[in-house]
């Protein structure tokens, strides 16, 4: 069936006229089957062209329109725009990219021409195969829901609540703050982490916009972007909220003394307790793993020890149900356990620590009250640090965390201050401090005396022994001595991983990890916290290794997108370029469901086919690819308009 197609050639100002003849691309268009007219504009993308091609589309009324200018890349969706004012299905469109694809890549203008000849000869073919599609829109929910609640997390969920969304933050601990506020300093400033976050703490936690959900954890996700359904265990405190006042009478009293996991289980804690001073929320929570109520003894210490009747044995987990229309993934990070590397002595050797077990011997409201004691409570009179313990090694971690050299530098910041006296022995590969204040930073420690660096090469192989009262060190520098140091503490800097249960909350949110663990984002350059699933962004460590100011940008960038996404009275549009599948053919092999990386393929075991959810999809062709009945096919991009638009090229 003959269709009128209108073809309009832009000449881009000289760009594309320099190398083509438009008159003689003019004729020659002309001639081919179903073309009813050609027009040749001077630049199609300026509000001059739109207008023209606006009035030009109304008065001619073609059923098709191939515009040849530059890349669809940088102005189909331009062009679709306009042809939609003019009242025209913009899915009846096709765009031939003269400029780069012709212009500025064929020196020899006979061959040139013959090239754009072909381009927009396959252009027509293909076009009159086209269909019209229609943009559907839906409502969305502007809520949010924030999993994690770091740096990252709270600064993305203040961003959104004074935007006037309303913010579920979910916390699995029971407090906020995340691993930052473990630190008492963080470098270059050397300012106190807590002060410095304790504003946004607040914030957080008397903000109307905000429901913060501390000891939370996501168990499953349903829907898609504006209207997503959360369920959310909410693990039983056993202290109500709204009656206790933070006193610490009910630990005072509690007789069981267990391991404090925030400092790393270097001090004690009680079996209800907060896990630092400072904690938010000041509200201490009963751990049933060691409260004696929960192994079938009836004390009552804390009860009565509350004068606010705060104590509540009744207390259950929770379930709860949240709407949202967008979700935020900041669950930060762990670290590297370096017993898996026997070499360094972790776990057999008393007075190594990790990096963050050394953060809470350093903190005022750590183990040591913030003095520099090791297990025999002397002071040690000499440490070593040792950078990248499982990192930049192909047989472990083979990334740079980025932040390791700069918190051994801040160490060896603190233990100036606290302790003068002690000699600090640097054991470093070579130094990563990226940042304008960061290389000042090292070079005003490099001038104290008692600094000392040893460089040695990568994957770092220091041999750590005890010995009678010390621990000795070997390895070999760089200029290949063997180097050997004793010391009474050793610091070990380990790689930065994925947070625990992440592989978990992929599975839920069905967002993809890269091959160390870590969300992958949607493009690696120009889309650092968006995922494969459209709705769901990833913030902070939550995508990779990073420091503090970095983790508040992507938590601030992740906020961003939600708040242009999710606009109150907006209509969310569908991508009208999906795929869909003949149920009379598909043979239900549900190959298409495992490959679908947008998760948008589900089947229905009623009549045995897959179906294709038209919200989820992005029309990437994965499915259409790989059918093997054939049943699936792309909108837009059908085999025969794509064949089509082949042969012609090929004539």
């Amino acid at each position: 069936m003959k269709v009128r197609v209108g073809v309009y050639i832009c000449s881009c100002g000289t760009n594309i006229s320099e190398k083509l003849d438009l008159s003689e691309l003019s004729r020659y268009s002309s001639s081919l089957n179903d073309v009813a007219y050609v027009k040749i504009h001077n630049l199609l993308c300026s509000e001059e062209g739109r207008n023209f091609l606006i009035n030009d589309v109304m008065h001619h009324e073609p059923a098709r329109v191939v515009i040849a200018a530059c890349s669809p890349r940088e102005h189909e969706k331009t062009f679709r725009n306009v042809l939609q004012r003019a009242g025209f299905n913009p899915f009846l469109f096709q765009m031939v990219n003269l400029r780069e694809q012709v212009a500025w890549v064929t020196a020899d203008k006979s061959q040139a021409g013959e090239k754009a000849r072909c381009y927009v000869r396959a252009a027509v073919k293909r076009v009159a195969l086209h269909e019209p599609l229609e943009i559907q829109e839906i409502d969305c929910n502007t809520d949010v829901l924030v999993i994690g609640a770091g740096v990252a997390g709270i600064e993305a969920a203040l961003i959104l609540a004074q935007s006037g969304r309303r913010v579920y933050l979910v916390e699995k601990n029971s407090f906020v703050g995340g691993k930052v506020i473990q630190y008492e300093d963080v470098s270059p400033t050397m300012e106190c982490s807590s002060c410095m976050l304790q504003p946004k703490m607040d914030e957080i936690l008397y903000h109307e916009n905000i429901e913060l959900l501390t000891c939370s954890e996501v168990q499953e996700v349903l829907g898609f972007v504006g209207n997503f359904t959360v369920r959310i265990e909410k693990k039983a405190g056993f202290v109500d909220k709204s009656k206790c006042v933070g006193c610490g009478a009910c630990y005072e009293q509690c007789p069981i003394t267990t391991k404090n996991e925030f400092n790393s289980n270097l001090s004690d804690r009680k079996a209800i307790d907060l896990p630092f001073a400072g904690a938010l929320p000041n509200v201490p929570v009963i751990d049933r793993k060691t409260c004696l109520r929960f192994h079938g003894q009836d004390c009552t210490i804390c009860k009565q020890a509350c004068h606010f009747d705060a104590i509540d044995y009744d207390d259950r987990d929770e379930i709860l149900e949240r709407n949202v229309g967008g979700i935020i993934v900041a669950t930060g990070f762990e670290l590297f356990d370096p017993s898996a590397l026997p070499r360094f002595g972790y776990g057999k050797i008393p007075e190594v620590y990790t990096s963050l077990e050394f953060e809470r011997i350093l903190s005022q409201n750590g183990p040591t009250g913030g003095k520099l004691l090791m297990k025999n409570a002397g002071e040690p009179k000499s440490l070593a640090i040792i950078h990248c313990v499982g990192s930049r090694d192909k047989g472990v971690k083979d990334y740079c965390s980025g932040v390791c050299c700069l918190y051994a530098v801040k160490f060896a910041h603190m233990v100036k201050k606290r302790s003068p006296a002690v000699k600090v022995y640097d054991l470093y590969a070579d130094w990563c401090v990226p940042g304008k204040d960061n290389q000042s930073f090292l070079d005003s420690i490099r001038e104290w005396k008692n600094f000392r660096v040893i460089r040695t090469s990568l994957p770092m192989n220091v041999i750590t022994k005890q010995s009678k009262e010390r621990i000795n060190l070997s390895c070999t520098d760089v200029s290949g001595k063997r180097k050997k140091i004793s010391v009474d503490m050793v610091v070990l800097c380990p790689a930065m991983i994925p947070a625990k249960n992440s592989n978990m909350l992929s599975e839920i949110l069905s967002i993809s990890q890269g091959k160390d663990g870590f969300f992958s984002e949607g493009h690696k350059t120009l889309a650092p916290v968006s995922t494969n699933i459209e709705g769901i962004f990833i913030a902070g460590c939550a995508q990779s290794p990073k420091d503090i100011q970095g983790s508040i940008a992507q938590g601030a960038a992740a906020a961003g997108q939600i708040l242009s996404m999710l606009v109150p009275g907006r209509k969310l549009e569908l991508h009208a370029m999906t795929a869909e599948i003949n149920g009379d053919a598909c043979s239900g092999c549900m190959i298409c469901l495992g490959l679908c990386p947008y998760k948008a393929i589900v089947f229905d075991r009623a009549k045995g086919v897959a179906v294709v959810n038209t919200i989820l999809c992005k029309g990437c062709g994965t499915c259409v690819a790989a059918c093997p009945s054939g049943s699936a096919k792309s909108k837009h991009f059908t085999t025969e308009q794509v064949c089509a638009e082949i042969e012609e090229i090929l004539q």
